[in-house]
């Protein structure tokens, strides 16, 4: 998987990595795993500065669509997202706007601007 990542229950965090060219299929593969070993409410950095996508618009409100799924599920956890630059950007912020995350996601331009801001960020409650 393109997708390189972490699940540490101890410190409640999930740390992603893009690594190459990612499908819709591999991002939905990548937050049912984040479901099922129950991180929802943990924080969360996603690092795709280094990859790439081949999703389309209507990808992005599947992945948007799918996420305000989950808030059905969980309060979710504190979401960075570090976009590849460009294009990315803009994916990225169309997605924490039709995902309906409440002010629990932000983009940044680096991880560890990211992983500062999550640092101070209170965990989704369970």
């Amino acid at each position: 998987m393109p997708i390189e990542y972490t699940i540490d229950h101890a410190k409640r965090f999930v740390h992603a990595r893009v690594l190459g060219v990612i499908t819709l299929k591999d991002i939905e593969d990548f937050t049912d795993t984040v479901v099922a070993q129950d991180a929802l409410t943990y924080r969360k950095l996603f690092d795709g500065s280094q990859g790439d996508g081949t999703y389309t618009d209507e990808d992005v409100m599947s992945l948007a669509a799918r996420a305000a799924a989950y808030a059905s599920l969980a309060q979710r956890g504190p979401l960075a997202l570090v976009p590849r630059p460009g294009n990315g950007a803009d994916l990225a912020r169309r997605f924490v706007n039709l995902g309906k995350f409440t002010g629990q996601a932000k983009i940044f331009s680096s991880p560890e601007e990211a992983l500062k801001w999550l640092e101070d960020q209170p965990e989704g409650e369970t």
